[in-house]
Parts: C-alpha cells; structure tokens; sequence
C-alpha cells in the first residue's frame, strides 16, 4: 500500500482558482437551467429592500466573534453592496485595532478626529455636504472611510463622538469593531438596527457564536421587554441627530436591533457546518474576496452579501415606520 499523498495549501488554492474560472460558467449555465425564476424573485426582491427610501441613517455595526474571521472583508463588501444598490453617500467607520481595517485597505480613509475641522459659521443647510467633503470620498463618489483613533479618550468613546457628529449626514453608516466585550457588544447594539456578527465557517466555531448571538438577544430583548425584535429603539435615532437634539418621547415604540449571523467560509470547498438558522447567512469561499480593487463576486457570494445589506435597511425602513405608526396614533 502507498501512503496517500497530503497536498500542500499551495496547491489547494491553485485547484481553487483553475475551478473558480469554470464555476462562473457553470453557475450561468445552473441558472437557466434550474433556478432562473426563483433567483430573478429573490434577486428583485433583495434589490427592492436595498434600495426603499430612508428618512433616517441606517446603521450597522459588523463585530468579529474570533480573531481573524473575515469581519473586515464582510464591512467592506456591505458598504459597496449598500452604495451600488442605493446610489447614496456611505460612511464606513474603522474602529477595529487590527492591522489590516478597512481604512488599511482603503487608500482614500482619513482619521478621525478631522485634521481640519469644519468652520462653525458654515449654514446648517451647508454642513452636511461640507463634512461629507472633509471625511473624504473614494472613487465612486459616494464612499467615505474614517480610522476612529483617539489619543485622548477610549475607542469606543472616540467612536462615539465620531458617529453622533458625523453619521447623521451619510444615508448609511457602517462601523467596523474589533473584538468587543459582551458588555459592549451590549451597549453598542441598542445605537445599531442590525448588527452583523461574524464566525468562520467552522462547526466548532459556528456552534460557539450561536451561544453568543443567543446571549445578545436575550440581553436586548430583556432590556426592552414585551417588543418585537428588528428595529432599533427610537430613543437611539433621536440621539442621533445634531447636538442638543432632543430625546423620543416616552410613549414611541422602541425595539431591539436585528441580529445576523455572518458564518465565512474561510478554504475551498463546502464546509461542514451545522443547518443555518433564519438569521445566519454562509458566505461562500471566493478567490474574488482576496484580490485588490474592485472584483466581481461570484454570484452566491454577491447574494449572500446583498442579502444582510438587505435585511439591515429593512430594519431601518421599520424602524422609521413603527415610530411614525406609534407618533399618529399618540396624536390620535
């Protein structure tokens, strides 16, 4: 008997590149011959919860479960599925300690605080393009990216500071958190409509971030008992705005913040994991997702990514819907 032969990583990824040259055709040919119209429904719809107009800044927040799990890559690819599909101003806010953050692969990112401050006898009905400018845009025009970094405060104050001052004027504001305590994964989750947390496709690994979303969920819906989950409270939206902004009134609807599950699929091949709950999505293994610059994605991968960006601006459209109900009916 010979002793079967162990492959080099080396050479799993060069067998990964050859299929992923044939998986795109393979995927078009899949397409029209099995799935066509249940994809074209599912596409349209996804595009249709991407796009719905917002009154409010949707935020989101993307927080690694383990070191090195994809987070940064899952950030990045949120904020492009959000700017293409809606066509509007983004701010992505690098808050992750990591040596490769998305302000470190993003040649446009400037830090936070602003090296020139914005003038303060600038209008009010100026300020907003004003300090989109000063945050920086990337090449489509629509892509900000901040480093938070502070020397004179915490990182989770300076980000703080960051977000009431500048997310406001952005359609969406996306942060990127390193590894955070379950205390503050709390206290940031209540400021968010969706948080995306993120584990590697591993089953050991999936199994423990379930405990921890579990976990998450049982905090918020405790700390807003009796409310359906999905939308963040309007006590949080008010504390958004301009400084000196007022709080919601009591009597508003409030409701805990949606928790996804982004399980990465970090090696070829389909992993071996438990079946995904309603609120975890797979990203799939994608050479694309390693290259520099702007990529296509095969299509598995772009749907899984279009599908969280979807379901963090459905959150927020209900958001700003459940108060408007609650505001009419206190009117009554």
């Amino acid at each position: 008997m010979t002793a079967p032969e162990l492959r080099s990583s080396l050479t799993r990824r060069a067998d990964a590149a050859r299929m992923d040259r044939l998986r795109r055709p393979l995927d078009l040919c899949a397409l029209v011959l099995t799935g066509a119209p249940a994809w074209r429904r599912a596409a349209a719809q996804t595009h249709r919860d991407l796009a719905q107009p917002l009154p409010l800044t949707c935020r989101i927040a993307v927080v690694p479960l383990v070191p090195a799990c994809g987070a940064t890559t899952v950030a990045l690819q949120l904020t492009g599925a959000l700017t293409r599909a809606r066509r509007a101003p983004a701010l992505l806010l690098s808050a992750s300690p990591g040596p490769a953050s998305a302000a470190d692969q993003l040649p446009f990112s400037r830090s936070w605080p602003l090296a020139d401050p914005v003038p303060a006898a600038v209008p009010p009905a100026e300020s907003g393009p004003v300090l989109r400018g000063a945050a920086g845009c990337g090449p489509d025009g629509l892509t900000s990216c901040l480093r938070v970094t502070s020397a004179d405060m915490a990182p989770l104050q300076a980000w703080h500071r960051a977000r009431r001052e500048l997310g406001h004027f952005f359609d969406t504001c996306l942060t990127e958190f390193g590894l955070l305590s379950p205390a503050e994964l709390a206290e940031i989750a209540q400021l968010h409509h969706a948080i995306v947390l993120v584990s590697p496709a591993r089953r050991r690994e999936v199994e423990r971030s379930r405990i921890l979303v579990g976990r998450l969920n049982k905090v918020l819906n405790d700390a807003l008992p009796n409310r359906p989950a999905g939308v963040m409270s309007t006590e949080a939206d008010a504390a958004d705005g301009l400084p000196g902004t007022a709080p919601a009134a009591p009597g508003l609807e409030r409701r805990s913040p949606v928790v996804l599950h982004a399980v990465v699929a970090t090696s070829p091949g389909h992993p071996l994991i438990p079946r995904l709950h309603p609120d975890e999505v797979l990203v799939p293994y994608d050479t694309a997702l390693g290259r520099p610059g702007p990529t296509p994605l095969r299509r598995p991968t772009g749907f899984a990514f279009s599908s969280l960006a979807a379901r963090a601006v459905d959150a927020a459209a209900r958001s700003a819907q459940g108060t408007a109900r609650t505001a009419a009916g206190g009117e009554a």
